[in-house]
């Protein structure tokens, strides 16, 4: 049974345990480890000699208590784990209600705390140059797998203001070789933004991530250039409303401003209050029929003011409803 758990991991559970509740017996810590009461008592040895102040209560109820103030051994995670944890608390923080983010605050403040030394370089460079921007999500977009040694070599080369090579793939599939000078990462809608100058277009874009490939930070330092706007945030959802809308149009919504302004998010689109029981939306997307299902989920009476092509859109999204909806082939199959 002491099998279950190697020592250094089995040493954290057991201050977790300890951190949780007042007081635990020998037996009761035995049976959460899944180890015998000798062993219980040996770890407790073990968290004293390291410095940890784990005190016995004596007599027929007693046991074991963690005197207050005690704090948490370096954390033993390597690299990727220590990026993966941080970035997930980070995005939390950014992206949740205030109860959940609070929570997620405090984890993460802890976490950074008692990070192993060799760690905080890594640590430093995501927090300083990574951020978290919330534009929502896009329906029935595949998860995107994201490289954790990339994620920090971009960070690092932010940090170090150092020029990068690397090849990337286009939205149409073209892959070309890149010279970029790293500015900022900013996670949303499910992916990884790299903002950086691009060398070859003499200019400042936007890259995804996962579409880089074979990247390498160079000897060379990036040109100190002032960043293409005071507001990074406000500029890669400009850029990302400039790939993703590749139609517009515009929308009276007969619903009141607060409640259409938690569907249209500013990479999709803005909105105007008309009057206190309507709003104008002047939507973008990849194309008119998934236009059509995005505005229907407002829950709200739509007057389309231009073009006619989202009409027709509604229209055809209405009529494979309706083939739905009279469709009893399986009712009939059930006969």
């Amino acid at each position: 049974m002491d099998l279950m758990w190697d020592t250094p991991g089995r040493l954290l559970r057991l201050l977790a345990l300890l951190q949780r509740r007042r007081e635990w017996n020998a037996t009761q810590l035995a049976e959460e480890l899944e180890v015998t009461p000798r062993t219980v008592r040996r770890d407790i040895g073990r968290l004293r000699e390291l410095g940890y102040p784990v005190t016995t209560m004596l007599g027929a109820g007693g046991g074991y208590q963690l005197e207050a103030g005690a704090t948490l051994p370096p954390l033993m995670f390597d690299t990727d784990e220590a990026v993966a944890v941080m970035v997930a608390l980070q995005d939390m923080v950014a992206n949740t209600p205030t109860g959940t983010a609070e929570s997620a605050l405090s984890a993460f403040d802890k976490l950074h705390r008692v990070m192993p030394p060799r760690l905080q370089p890594v640590v430093e460079a995501l927090l300083a140059h990574t951020s978290s921007l919330d534009l929502g999500r896009v329906i029935d977009a595949p998860a995107e797998s994201i490289d954790i040694a990339t994620l920090v070599l971009l960070a690092r080369a932010c940090r170090d203001r150092r020029q990068l090579l690397c090849r990337y793939r286009r939205y149409s599939g073209e892959t070309g070789s890149r010279q970029l000078e790293p500015l900022h990462l900013v996670h949303t809608m499910g992916h990884w933004y790299l903002l950086a100058f691009s060398l070859e277009a003499v200019g400042w874009r936007t890259f995804r991530v996962d579409r880089l490939s074979e990247a390498q930070i160079t000897n060379k330092p990036s040109y100190p250039r002032k960043p293409p706007a005071e507001n990074l945030h406000e500029y890669v959802t400009t850029q990302l409303a400039a790939g993703w809308q590749q139609v517009t149009a515009t929308v009276r919504v007969h619903a009141p401003r607060a409640k259409v302004d938690v569907w249209v998010k500013p990479v999709w689109g803005t909105v105007a209050e008309e009057t206190t029981d309507t709003c104008i939306v002047n939507a973008g997307a990849d194309s008119y029929q998934a236009m059509a299902r995005w505005l229907l989920l407002i829950g709200a009476h739509l007057t389309v003011l231009e073009p006619d092509e989202l009409r027709t859109a509604f229209a055809e999204l209405a009529t494979t409803a309706a083939r739905i909806a009279h469709d009893d082939s399986a009712r009939k199959d059930d006969i």
